[in-house]
């Protein structure tokens, strides 16, 4: 074992088992994600097959998805991680199990699925295709409908999330905040597995176009009045890099049709997203940034990152994150009151959605959306503070 390899174990607060020094590399550090990650089930391509409705009414969520994966030939309703040229789309309209707990994904052992202990499919429709660089001519069938009210949410899922995982994330999060609008998933080809993660990180590269077409597609259209861009962990890097290039190719007017932006545990280099910041320039509102330092997941990308500071993972409390967040005219909240689903604290997110609509609702005459900042949301998860601050024994943050 190497001095890298025993940092990563001893600063994760993991020992290293006897024998395990004489492991191929490769292998301990796949045990090691395997054990972080824990060991729950994970959804397949057949919870997305269409299956009949219970008796009895059920909650349905509908959301649509934009997608720059292939279509799975084997799995009706499913697409595959293998990186497709143009965008898809689809709609499916999803079942919730009536023993639903918020920020929970219900699944079943049962084949086929059993809506009554599952979140199922009931419904899959293909959309129209729609080519790189084409008008929104098939957009009327996949992302300017009128649904909603005119408010638009778009959500893009993070690292090792497989086809299915994205599309029941989504629904779950649609079920436990509802309310008006039309939801649109971006599900970019993830590789789906632990040792993917260099394949996700080439992955969201190639996908930057394609959202940023979405995103194009929804703005040119006058219906949709309100738009909200918010990505998870690696997603958020692929949404900077999004907007960074809607800037430098002249769609600045994309940008200012986003209603708010909102980055929950970004896998973004400090550095990195500063100077994606910059390119970007500055939003009205604030991007927000939803921060936690006890992310388990983070803090390994950052000893795979070289030992750097991730965005995601920033102590608010620290006098140069709170210079970093109004320098960078962003709103940094710190939402480590919130409890995880995972062993890694990596979805704290989840349950921060519905506590952040109340935090951040306008009941005064200047929403909070609109400040740049470091926040905390507080134990209630009821509003805002100011950040306490701690001494000079902070990690030092590089400028």
């Amino acid at each position: 074992m190497n001095h890298f390899e025993l940092m990563l174990v001893t600063r994760l607060g993991k020992t290293v088992p006897r024998g395990m020094e004489q492991m191929p590399r490769a292998l301990m550090l796949a045990l090691i994600l395997a054990a972080l990650a824990g060991c729950g089930a994970r959804p397949g391509p057949e919870l997305l097959s269409p299956v009949p409705p219970l008796a009895q009414p059920t909650r349905h969520v509908l959301l649509q998805v934009a997608t720059n994966r292939e279509p799975d030939a084997k799995s009706p309703g499913n697409f595959s991680n293998a990186r497709s040229p143009r965008l898809s789309f689809a709609r499916y309209v999803i079942s919730v199990p009536p023993n639903h707990r918020p920020s929970a994904i219900e699944l079943s052992a049962i084949r086929p699925v059993d809506p009554a202990s599952s979140f199922a499919t009931l419904e899959f429709t293909p959309l129209s295709d729609v080519a790189p660089g084409s008008s929104a001519s098939a957009g009327d069938n996949a992302t300017a409908q009128g649904e909603g009210g005119g408010r638009v949410f778009v959500f893009v899922h993070g690292y090792n999330t497989n086809y299915a995982e994205s599309v029941l994330r989504m629904a779950q999060l649609v079920a436990d905040n509802p309310s008006e609008g039309r939801a649109i998933l971006f599900a970019w080809p993830s590789d789906g597995s632990l040792p993917g993660y260099v394949a996700d990180k080439d992955a969201v590269t190639y996908s930057r176009d394609h959202l940023a077409q979405l995103l194009t597609m929804l703005a040119d259209d006058p219906r949709n009045r309100e738009i909200t861009l918010a990505a998870h962990s690696m997603g958020c890097w692929l949404a900077m890099e999004s907007l960074r290039q809607l800037r430098l190719t002249g769609r600045g007017a994309v940008l200012e049709r986003l209603n708010s932006v909102l980055l929950a545990a970004p896998d973004i280099d400090l550095d990195v997203f500063r100077a994606q910041a910059k390119g970007i320039g500055q939003l009205v509102p604030p991007i927000t940034v939803l921060a936690s330092p006890d992310d388990r997941a983070l803090q390994f990308s950052n000893r795979l990152g070289g030992d750097r500071e991730r965005l995601g993972g920033l102590d608010v409390r620290d006098p140069r994150i709170q210079d970093l967040a109004k320098g960078c005219g962003i709103q940094l909240i710190a939402i480590s009151s919130m409890t995880a689903t995972d062993s890694l604290n990596h979805d704290k997110f989840i349950g921060a959605v519905t506590s952040l609509k109340t935090a951040l609702s306008p009941k005064k005459s200047e929403n909070p959306f609109r400040r740049a900042g470091a926040f905390v949301l507080n134990a209630m998860a009821t509003m805002l503070e100011t950040p306490g601050r701690i001494g000079r024994a902070a990690a030092e943050v590089t400028r």
